[in-house]
């Protein structure tokens, strides 16, 4: 059996970040959103990057069929049972009391609740060529009162290149423009509100050497019957993809935007895709 750390997130740093950033997540447009760098001691985020799996390393999911274009190159994973040891102990801490309330006053919402199973969320690693479309996420718990309203990516990427991309985007909700971009640089945490038009991905190809990879740890925070709002419709079971870029504009829609053709009545006989297969986003 491997032996870990006894590594515990400290109350009174956490508390420290919430505060210091609390105030710039509040304002930020064009919702809600900040990240934080030196997120974890140096050499715990050290011990998660030399821990994090490669491509062959663990059973690793990949997006189905009708989700290549929109996370091409892209593998994710949520069963805690494949995270290397460490990592999954961190991911857990992620969950903890004491993140929860980091958490509650970064964000000022109270009653946020966690999802221990991570879905849709957990590992994420894309290659050379891959990217992620923009998008607005799904309602992914099961229970229809129990809605997503915050995310969390923590990357792991060491001596990540400014020209190599895989930057965070976030897009104003008319998808007219991006508003902010965040590198995806070691030991930097963004959190951001999530809800039926924050649109958010990374839509350029990554131009990494073939041996690096973008590397993140995500989840997904809940609150119990959210109301209804600008940046939130209420509950719903599609991924909203959003092509932004000229190569996205120039596929057929149905290659596009899947959503359109799964929720607008169009039967296009397409093949069944497995549960959660193209879910694995940020």
């Amino acid at each position: 059996m491997k032996m870990i750390p006894a590594f515990y997130l400290d109350h009174d740093r956490m508390q420290a970040l919430a505060l210091e950033h609390a105030e710039s997540f509040k304002n930020a447009k064009p919702f809600r959103h900040c990240y934080i760098d030196n997120f974890l001691p140096d050499d715990i985020a050290t011990m998660l990057a030399d821990e994090y799996p490669g491509p062959t390393d663990i059973p690793w999911e990949r997006g189905g069929d009708r989700a290549t274009l929109q996370t091409m190159h892209k593998l994710g994973h949520s069963n805690e049972q494949q995270f290397p040891p460490f990592i999954r102990h961190v991911m857990h801490e992620f969950n903890s009391s004491t993140f929860i309330r980091f958490m509650t006053t970064l964000t000022g919402q109270a009653g946020l609740i966690v999802d221990p199973h991570f879905r849709g969320c957990g590992l994420h690693s894309t290659g050379r060529g891959g990217k992620l479309m923009i998008h607005a996420d799904k309602s992914r718990h099961p229970n229809k009162k129990v809605d997503q309203i915050f995310n969390m990516i923590y990357f792991l990427n060491r001596d990540w290149q400014e020209e190599w991309g895989g930057h965070l985007e976030l897009w104003d909700k008319n998808l007219t423009r991006c508003e902010a971009k965040i590198a995806p640089l070691f030991n930097r945490a963004a959190f951001f509100l999530t809800g039926t038009n924050t649109y958010h991905g990374h839509p350029h190809p990554l131009e990494c050497p073939e041996d690096r990879r973008r590397n993140s740890m995500a989840v997904y925070y809940y609150v119990i019957e959210r109301p209804r709002s600008e940046n939130y419709e209420g509950w719903r079971n599609f991924v909203d993809w959003m092509p932004t870029t000229e190569d996205e504009k120039s596929r057929p829609q149905r290659e596009s935007q899947p959503q359109v053709f799964r929720f607008e009545g169009k039967d296009l006989k397409l093949s069944p895709q497995k549960p959660d297969a193209a879910d694995k986003n940020e």
